[in-house]
């Protein structure tokens, strides 16, 4: 018994630093290509679509999410505070949660942690475009052209984020 609560705590401290799957590791990497990762339409908690074309000329990013992911939880507020800084400069956020506890669980999550930008749901399209990341949160920063900028699978400070809008966005 000893033994099993170390390992368990290990365990428990691996997916609260790394992402919501045993052994992720946190990564913030360049991708390059000229990868289009606005072209989708995804339905908000409401049903209504969102067409992130829309989006492109500003700096967005994608937050690939869930509600029972504790780093997720934990990031969920510094979107929130970042989004109320900076959409009025071109930045944008949506999440996109899978939802495995259904709709109204994302959308009831999203008024309890006061999400204030698009919550949105996983779709086939997401399916096609983002494919399944290694883990959750997996945020994708997304530039001005539509092009990833970063993707970073982990928890990540606001301050990172922060650094990442500011300078794509030239401030």
């Amino acid at each position: 018994m000893r033994k099993i609560i170390p390992l368990f705590l290990m365990l428990f401290m691996m997916v609260q630093v790394g992402g919501c799957k045993p052994g992720a590791k946190s990564s913030a990497s360049k991708v390059s290509g000229d990868a289009k990762m606005l072209n989708l339409t995804v339905k908000d908690v409401d049903g209504n679509d969102i067409d992130m074309r829309q989006f492109y000329g500003k700096v967005v990013i994608v937050d690939l999410w869930d509600t029972w992911c504790a780093p997720c939880k934990k990031e969920i507020p510094h979107f929130a505070a970042l989004y109320n800084e900076y959409k009025d400069d071109g930045f944008e956020m949506v999440g996109i949660a899978f939802a495995r506890q259904g709709n109204k669980a994302v959308k009831d999550f999203g008024k309890q942690y006061g999400i204030n930008y698009h919550n949105t749901v996983f779709n086939q399209d997401a399916a096609k475009l983002y494919g399944r990341p290694p883990g959750i949160p997996t945020t994708l920063i997304i530039n001005q052209q539509g092009e990833v900028h970063k993707k970073v699978v982990g928890y990540r400070e606001k301050a990172f984020f922060e650094t990442e809008i500011r300078g794509l966005l030239g401030m």
